[in-house]
């Protein structure tokens, strides 16, 4: 039994490489890759058209023509600084019934809570080994939650910050654990600087920390 999955990522030789590994040793097909998500966006967007066009005409699915990949492996940043999340957002929004996996270099907490936080199954860094990014993608596959071994205490530490924090503050957190500058913060979420450092003062006690470099320490 085969199994099909998109992968969406700016850097063709990565994309290339792992769309033959995994055709060549696992029960993955790669039918179709992307550089950005408005290309990935389209091309799902054509597939729902053709499937319409076809109940219409009672007419079966062929699985390789028309159906949906049942899982999209997506990196962090795409092309044009385009930011894989905006695409899980608008994923997660039009097609909830396909499962996401983020692969990327960046392994930083801020970014597999703000995976989390969307509802993306899996999570691995792209200098784990094949063989455990496709047992992330086959447990994915099977229904199951997968982010690559970090450390079980800070996990669960953080999962009990999250669970209390407001939507803006796990969003500030998550930015702020990612490396961004209390400006940059402020700049994207479209809030002033002045909230932006009520925020993190708030974050660095609730961690137990008593300045910004030891919470990052502490979470890095």
């Amino acid at each position: 039994m085969t199994n099909t999955l998109f992968i969406v990522d700016d850097h063709s030789m990565l994309k290339n490489g792992l769309k033959n590994y995994l055709e060549s040793n696992t029960t993955w097909l790669v039918p179709k890759t992307f550089t950005s998500g408005k290309e990935c966006l389209a091309e799902l967007e054509a597939i729902s058209l053709k499937k319409a066009v076809q109940t219409l005409k009672n007419e079966v699915c062929v699985q390789t023509d028309v159906d949906f990949p049942e899982l999209i492996i997506i990196d962090i940043q795409l092309v044009n600084d385009e930011s894989g999340f905006t695409l899980v957002q608008q994923l997660k929004m039009k097609y909830p019934f396909i499962k996401i996996v983020m692969y990327s270099m960046y392994d930083t907490w801020g970014f597999v809570l703000q995976a989390k936080d969307l509802g993306v199954q899996g999570y691995i860094s792209k200098v784990a080994s094949d063989e455990e990014l496709v047992r992330c993608l086959n447990i994915v596959r099977d229904g199951g939650t997968y982010y690559e071994k970090k450390s079980d205490s800070i996990q669960k530490e953080l999962e009990s910050i999250m669970t209390v924090l407001k939507k803006q503050e796990k969003t500030v957190f998550e930015m702020l654990l990612q490396g961004k500058s209390n400006k940059q913060i402020a700049e994207e979420l479209f809030i002033s600087l002045h909230t932006v450092e009520n925020y993190i003062s708030y974050l660095i006690k609730l961690a137990g920390c008593k300045k910004r470099d030891e919470l990052l320490e502490k979470y890095k």
